[in-house]
């Protein structure tokens, strides 16, 4: 297997657990959830995403509950402790520093992909002035 196939099956396996320390999910789900959070720039296969959770089953670190969902455990949680956010109350500091994060993320971005999202992004800029200006 080369160094990059090894690489994207680690982040793919890293975002499956973030996704469900935040709350239970099917595969489907946590197949869109990936897309809604890399803004729609990668959607991984079933092919990909439902033997990884198998395999995933059977190392223990995540277990199938009902209605056919998949819950971390422990080991799992034990697995992504450094990719957690600790634990506290957000403040305006937190979402200042979220805002410097996405606009950073935002000039790396392919601009004819970003520019799909112009309008919703263009929205969001109009509703923060809107608050501050209001504030």
């Amino acid at each position: 297997m080369s160094e990059l196939i090894a690489r994207q099956k680690g982040r793919l396996r890293n975002m499956i657990l973030w996704i469900l320390w935040q709350s239970p999910k099917r595969g489907v789900d946590i197949i869109d959830d990936i897309y809604k959070i890399t803004w729609g720039f990668w959607k991984p296969s079933p092919g990909s995403v439902y033997p990884l959770l198998s395999k995933m089953v059977e190392e223990g670190v995540i277990e199938k509950i009902n209605d056919s969902k998949y819950k971390i455990t422990s080991k799992g949680i034990e697995e992504i402790k450094d990719l957690l956010p600790i634990r506290q109350a957000n403040t305006i500091e937190d979402a200042i520093q979220e805002l410097e994060g996405l606009a950073e993320f935002f000039k790396d971005v392919d601009r004819n992909k970003l520019l799909l999202h112009k309008e919703r992004i263009m929205k969001c800029i109009r509703e923060i002035e809107e608050v501050i200006k209001n504030g």
